[in-house]
């Protein structure tokens, strides 16, 4: 397996993308998929903030995730994750910053 770094420390040609951010806030209490199409990431952050959400997929959202924290996954499509509020009415935002891939 080829070394993802240079001499120097740092990574070598071909180990980025561009960096993707992007921030979701309810407008109800439905589940809403993060984004539309398809869109691969690695090394990936979600933030939640202003209320409460439950994370999960098109299933259904049953984990809690509280305003403040935080989430992160190794590699992730953003059109696979889903979120909704905790509480009725107490709509919140989900913050995702990652690298495309």
């Amino acid at each position: 397996m080829e070394e993802p770094f240079d001499e120097s420390g740092r990574p070598k040609s071909g180990y980025s993308g561009s960096v993707y951010v992007n921030s979701d806030t309810a407008a109800s209490d439905a589940a809403r998929r993060f984004a539309a199409t398809e869109k691969k990431l690695r090394d990936v952050i979600v933030k939640v903030e202003d209320n409460d959400q439950l994370f999960g997929t098109a299933a259904g959202q049953t984990f809690p995730v509280a305003a403040g924290e935080w989430m992160g996954f190794t590699k992730v499509d953003a059109s696979a994750l889903y979120f909704k509020n905790k509480t009725a009415g107490q709509n919140g935002t989900a913050h995702i910053i990652g690298v495309e891939d």
